[in-house]
């Protein structure tokens, strides 16, 4: 019986044939990655092929094993090095990857600059250069990761409330098999909708580049890098922990990224319990390890405040030293002094 990662790999396979992206056309997307009978989603609906949480459960036991990069994504160029320039047209239909997840995350859409909602054949023509017909001037945004309600307004100063957050971040993907894909798979799931998400923008921020448990860190350059740091990020808002979840596997099974040992077991865990009917929230005391661990890794991560910790730790130890002696002096000043005995001489 063909399982969903099987599924998933033989598609997969089969767009990694097409021509390169740049070429492709909306009509070659029923071709990208994922399950067998999937033909007919078309690229920007591919959010539909989000697993259930049984079925995201038994495609993460079949996931690869985790292939850990030996150096940090820097040494190859980066997020464009590694998966090429942002929001690139993928699909070939005018409009940019930001756009398009704009468009299909965001309610009240505003398609033209002009006074009320106007919708994509008002704004037709209208819009910036990376998507005329269908630039996203504003919306509503019911963010998934906090529940807040975002009103976004495209802008310099305004733009980052609202940013696209790669499901599996780019810097984990490539620390855990990334690397050695080719440059077409790369650029796919650097702009697959089935990996992107409209968020908060500092939900995002916070998130970095964090799986469910672990998060690349450091770097080859200072010696500090890591595939696996923990602890990991999950959504404020637990009401979404169980679709977030089943995203991020779904994800991983599409492209067949091997994952490590915590984070599979953070995900098997969370959908263990999702797949009961539960919500997959963790308990309080593990949330406060984690917000330990959490600060730790960033002190272990971050060489100024490395330096500062050691600095500190230092100074610590030696005003113990220096408090430790000081102390030794003064029992030393207490001690009784031994009297020589008085001499009576007789009268």
């Amino acid at each position: 019986m063909l399982t969903p990662f099987r599924l998933a790999a033989g598609a997969l396979a089969a767009a990694l044939a097409l021509a390169p992206c740049g070429a492709a056309s909306a009509a070659d997307t029923a071709d990208a990655p994922g399950p067998a009978g999937t033909a007919e989603v078309l690229w920007d609906e591919r959010d539909m092929l989000v697993l259930s949480a049984a079925s995201a459960l038994a495609a993460l036991e079949e996931l690869p094993e985790d292939a850990p990069a030996t150096v940090s994504w820097g040494e190859g160029g980066s997020r464009t090095g590694w998966f090429g320039r942002a929001w690139t047209d993928v699909d070939g239909d005018g409009c940019d990857t930001r756009n398009e997840i704009l468009a299909r995350d965001l309610d009240d859409v505003d398609f033209s600059r002009q006074e009320g909602v106007q919708g994509r054949d008002a704004g037709r023509g209208q819009g910036a250069a990376v998507c005329p017909d269908a630039t996203v001037w504003s919306g509503t945004l019911r963010d998934p990761y906090t529940g807040s309600v975002i009103a976004f307004q495209r802008g310099q100063d305004t733009s980052d409330a609202v940013q696209i957050d790669h499901v599996i971040p780019l810097n984990y993907l490539y620390a855990h098999g990334a690397w050695q894909w080719d440059e077409r798979k790369r650029l796919l799931v650097a702009n697959d909708p089935l990996n992107l998400l409209a968020v908060d923008g500092a939900a995002n921020q916070d998130k970095s580049n964090c799986g469910p448990a672990t998060c690349p860190a450091g770097s080859t350059e200072t010696g500090t890098w890591s595939t696996a740091t923990e602890p990991g990020w999950w959504p404020p808002d637990t009401t979404y922990r169980c679709e977030y979840a089943q995203r991020f596997v779904s994800v991983a099974a599409v492209y067949g990224l091997g994952l490590p040992d915590a984070d599979a077991q953070a995900l098997r865990q969370t959908l263990t319990d999702c797949a009961a009917g539960g919500d997959g929230v963790v308990s309080v005391p593990e949330r406060v390890r984690g917000v330990g661990a959490r600060v730790g890794q960033t002190v272990l991560s971050d060489r100024v405040y490395a330096l500062v910790c050691a600095v500190g730790a230092l100074l610590i130890g030696l005003g113990l030293v220096a408090r430790g002696r000081a102390a030794l002096h003064v029992v030393g000043d207490r001690r009784p002094r031994r009297h020589r005995p008085h001499s009576h001489r007789g009268r």
